[in-house]
C-alpha cells in the first residue's frame, strides 16, 4: 500500500513539474514572437506626420520579404477569431494621459480590425440571400462575438508562446509602447496569426495605427 501511495505521489510530482516545464518554455518562448532575434528579410522606413511632427516608422517583414505583403495578409486572412492585446495588465482600469492615449488606440485598432472581420460574414449572409440590413445585422453580431480585447499577462505570454493563439484561425495583435519596454518605432508580422506594433512613445503608437490603416486601405473613417 506504502509503494502504491509513493509511486502515486510520484507520478502527480512528475506531471507537475512536466506542466511546469511546458509552461516555462512557452513563456520564454514569447520573447522570440516580440523579438525574433534575427535580421528581417526587409526593412521599409515610413514617414508618418502628425501633429506637427514627422514618425518614422519601420515596417519589417520576416515572412515574405515585403512587410506591406505581410501586413495586408496578416490582416486579410480569414480567422475565427482575433484578439487585440491592448496592453501590459496595468492598463486595466487605469487612469491619466498614457491610458488615454493607450485606450484610443486600441479603439481605433479595434475599429479597423473590426470592419476588416466584418467583410466575410457579411458577403456569406448576402450571398444566402439575407437583405443589406439583415448581412449588416449578423456581420456585426459575429464581430462582437469573435473580435475581442485582452491584456498581456502571463496566460496570453503562455498562449502565444505555444501557438494556442497568434496562428491561421487565432488573429493576435499586440500593442506595445514604453510601458512594455518598446524603444522604436516599428510594425512588424513575427509568424502567421501575429502582428506587433511597437512605439517608443504613446502617440507613436497611436500614429502607426492610423499609418496602417491607411496602408492597407481601410474603409473606417
Amino acid at each position: 500500500m506504502k509503494k502504491r501511495t509513493f509511486y502515486a505521489l510520484l507520478v502527480v510530482l512528475l506531471l507537475i513539474v512536466a506542466s511546469l516545464s511546458v509552461a516555462v518554455y512557452a513563456y520564454n518562448s514569447f520573447s522570440n514572437v516580440v523579438n525574433p532575434g534575427k535580421k528581417p528579410l526587409a526593412v521599409k522606413p515610413v514617414g508618418a506626420p502628425y501633429g506637427g511632427r514627422l514618425y518614422r516608422i519601420d515596417f519589417e517583414s520576416y515572412l515574405t520579404g515585403d512587410p506591406f505583403v505581410d501586413l495586408n495578409m496578416t490582416l486579410r486572412s480569414s480567422y475565427d477569431k482575433i484578439t487585440i492585446i491592448v496592453g501590459n495588465p496595468s492598463f486595466k482600469g487605469c487612469s491619466g494621459m498614457d491610458c488615454a492615449l493607450r485606450k484610443r488606440t486600441a479603439m481605433e485598432l479595434g475599429l479597423m480590425i473590426g470592419a476588416i472581420y466584418g467583410v466575410r460574414p457579411y458577403i456569406e449572409n448576402i450571398q444566402k440571400g439575407a437583405n443589406n440590413t439583415s448581412a449588416l445585422y449578423k456581420a456585426a453580431y459575429e464581430t462582437m462575438k469573435n473580435v475581442k480585447s485582452d491584456y498581456l499577462g502571463v496566460m496570453q505570454k503562455i498562449e502565444l508562446g505555444l501557438g494556442r493563439i497568434g496562428n491561421k484561425k487565432h488573429l493576435v495583435i499586440i500593442l506595445l509602447g514604453p510601458e512594455e519596454g518598446a524603444t522604436k518605432n516599428k510594425v512588424f508580422c513575427p509568424r502567421q496569426g501575429v502582428l506587433v506594433i511597437e512605439g517608443a512613445s504613446e502617440e507613436a503608437l497611436f500614429v502607426e495605427v492610423l499609418t496602417i490603416k491607411k496602408l492597407i486601405g481601410s474603409a473606417v473613417k
